[in-house]
């Protein structure tokens, strides 16, 4: 039978791509087929992590069962609190966001999972962002990459994601203008790096939580690789270009390397 996010990541596929079309904000109301993203990041107890890891696994089938969008679960390793995981869900829209944890609110297994777990939890933080889809495009992503991605990763060998946060100075203009900059310039970007070390993930640009952030999630087999494809993407002109250009309207730089746990689809 085919599993939920296959049949996801198989409507994805069918889904054509925004590249050329104008950056529109009203993506998140007006237009279902893009999606929204959660990203929830979750601060664990001292000394409690592979405790609530092993919770989390055990209750695997639970969370793919009641969650057909669930894309990502990882651990910091570098950058940030180590102990903390992030999980990325994909929806159709707000409303089916809403649909699925109702269901879940009743479900006897994640009730279980919850009441077993929520004590190794020191904070839970949700944030909802929306695909850069005029700058995924100019990579050669498709619509909601991540979603086919996570389908197909099963029986890879683990990697390590990087995780990069923009802040950006108040104002409507930001983002359009960051994604137009980010778009010019990716393609020389891809380039450099020639041996193909590098994947980009996705692009999002926050809906709710912290406004004017904007987040790329990149995947490299090694730490090192994540070097090489950072030190040759320095003689990338066009990228350099497009950074300096991003750099005045940037308040807050952020990176964290992560590692995806053994329930994680995207590997």
């Amino acid at each position: 039978m085919t599993s939920p996010l296959r049949r996801l990541a198989s409507l994805a596929a069918r889904t054509p791509s925004s590249f050329g079309r104008p950056f529109c904000a009203s993506y998140s109301t007006s237009n279902a087929a893009p999606g929204i993203y959660e990203f929830r990041t979750y601060d664990v107890q001292p000394g409690a992590l592979d405790d609530y890891v092993a919770l989390c696994d055990a209750s695997r089938a639970t969370r793919q069962r009641l969650m057909p969008g669930f894309l990502g679960f990882f651990r910091t390793d570098l950058g940030g609190d180590v102990n903390r995981v992030t999980h990325v869900y994909r929806y159709e829209n707000y409303d089916d966001r809403d649909r699925v944890r109702a269901v879940m609110a009743h479900d006897a297994a994640w009730l279980q999972f919850l009441r077993a777990s929520k004590p190794a939890l020191r904070s839970q933080h949700s944030e909802i962002f929306l695909e850069a889809q005029q700058a995924t495009a100019a990579a050669g992503l498709g619509l909601n990459d991540m979603v086919r991605r996570a389908a197909q990763d099963g029986a890879r060998t683990p990697g390590v994601f990087e995780l990069r946060r923009y802040q950006l100075e108040l104002g409507y203009k930001a983002i359009p203008t960051l994604v137009e900059h980010i778009a010019r310039g990716l393609p020389s970007k891809m380039a450099s790096d020639s041996e193909k070390k590098g994947e980009l993930c996705g692009m999002f640009y926050s809906d709710v939580g912290k406004l004017n952030q904007f987040v790329e999630l990149w995947r490299y087999d090694s730490m090192q690789d994540h070097i090489r494809v950072r030190e040759a993407a320095r003689g990338a002109t066009q990228w350099r270009q497009a950074i300096g250009e991003v750099a005045p309207m940037v308040q807050m730089f952020d990176t964290q390397m992560l590692k995806p746990l053994g329930l994680s689809p995207m590997k």
